[in-house]
């Protein structure tokens, strides 16, 4: 069996690797299939939506919840399950640096523009090769946050970026959601060849600015004394709104079809947080941050749909495990790069981790109360599980992107 040390042991030494249980790949590894039951290949829709959060902590804004009750009655379902993001309101290229390659990172450098080896076996590829046709689609600038390169190098074969999409209905600067889903829903029709499809969505509308427009004018008012709570809770409105009415087009015409629903980060709301800390949720800096403030500062809804058998309840996901939860649904259960840097089951069974600049946050399954945080640089003796976990992916990372890919040879050897 191939354990951690083992393969680091392999990278270190340059030697051949043997195929087995990667990286901690204990139990986790559970047969797919038997886990989920998955029989052929289903189109999978993966929707990533700037700045999308629960406002509702934002006691004094004074509002009831203004997010489309049909988006809270799915999010009900799934145990009110979510994703916890390497970003904090920004850098959503590393929320999708972690979903594309189940790595995680406790950076605020973006890892898009740092560049990484070409042709990586990441979730895009990995689809491609088992019969998919994989569609990238963002209506900004295709060199913003360098995706153009980083796209087709994580294995997207097409990219659908701001000269592909008309400019038809804004919100400022920013494309509505309303019309990027219907855009990008015919031209995934008219270029059908037949094959699955692993249709990649990162939305633009309810980027900070959170612009009115003559379609999406203020209608909910705040007794916020923040501009960006005033303007965000009135962007979520509309934006969740549009988020459902795709996710019921979808549904009609595709029943079958696995859908993810996520935020990328929470919303920028004000200087040093204070729309945050005019309710109590967040201190005024990340210094002041108490271990359940970083908890909950991580934390977006997430809804993955399994086909006709709706939400998962699926606790608390890192945002670097989304993608092998995406790779268990459709049964595909091949060693692979999504693998590696799962913590070791049998000593962190009981703890899920988020890295992130300069501290881990550990939670429990669910919720945010019982959470801990280690600080990678002064640890104390109960963080040394941890401390070995992120140094060992850390390790294993910068070989698969930095270095000549050691790690990579366990997979096929």
């Amino acid at each position: 069996m191939l354990t951690r040390r083992r393969l680091l042991n392999g990278i270190a030494s340059g030697g051949a690797l043997g195929l087995g249980a990667l990286a901690a790949l204990p139990a986790a590894r559970a047969a797919s299939s038997t886990l989920f039951g998955a029989s052929k290949l289903r189109n999978i829709h993966l929707v990533l939506e700037e700045s999308f959060w629960d406002p509702t902590p934002l006691t004094a804004a004074g509002v009831e919840q203004p997010i489309d009750p049909r988006f809270m009655k799915l999010w009900a379902e799934s145990g009110y399950t979510h994703a916890l993001s390497p970003a904090f309101a920004g850098q959503t290229a590393n929320a999708e640096f972690e979903i594309l390659t189940g790595f995680p990172l406790d950076r605020v450098s973006v890892k898009f523009e740092e560049g990484f080896n070409d042709h990586l076996p990441a979730l895009p590829r990995i689809l491609r090769d088992i019969g998919y046709r994989t569609v990238a689609s963002h209506p900004n600038s295709p060199g913003f946050w360098n995706r153009l390169v980083s796209y087709e190098k994580l294995g997207f074969e097409t990219f659908w970026s701001l000269p592909d999409f008309k400019q038809d209905d804004m919100a400022g600067p920013f494309l509505s959601d309303k019309s990027l889903h219907a855009q990008v829903g015919e031209m995934l029709a008219d270029s059908d060849d037949g094959r699955p499809v692993f249709d990649y969505t990162v939305t633009f509308y309810g980027h900070w600015g959170y612009d009115a427009s003559k379609f999406r004018p203020q209608v909910i008012g705040t007794k916020s004394h923040v501009d960006e709570v005033n303007a965000y809770i009135n962007t979520v409105h509309y934006k969740s709104r549009e988020m459902m009415d795709a996710l019921a087009h979808i549904q009609a015409g595709d029943p079958d079809s696995i859908i993810i629903l996520f935020g990328d980060h929470l919303p920028i709301l004000g200087r040093q947080f204070a729309g945050y800390v005019e309710s109590g949720f967040l201190a005024s800096t990340f210094g002041e941050f108490t271990p359940e403030m970083y908890a909950r500062s991580t934390a977006t809804p997430l809804m993955v749909i399994d086909g006709q058998k709706g939400p998962l309840k699926l606790g608390n996901v890192p945002m670097y495990r989304l993608g092998k939860i995406l790779l268990d649904l459709i049964a595909y259960d091949q060693p692979s790069m999504l693998d590696l840097a799962l913590p070791p089951r049998r000593t962190l069974q009981d703890m899920v981790l988020r890295p992130l600049p300069s501290v881990v946050v550990g939670y429990q399954p669910d919720g945010f109360d019982q959470a801990r945080v280690c600080l990678p640089d002064k640890p104390g003796a109960e963080d040394a599980e941890v401390i070995a976990w992120l140094n060992d992916v850390k390790l294993i990372a910068s070989d698969i992107f930095d270095g000549r890919q050691y790690a990579l040879r366990g997979l096929t050897t």
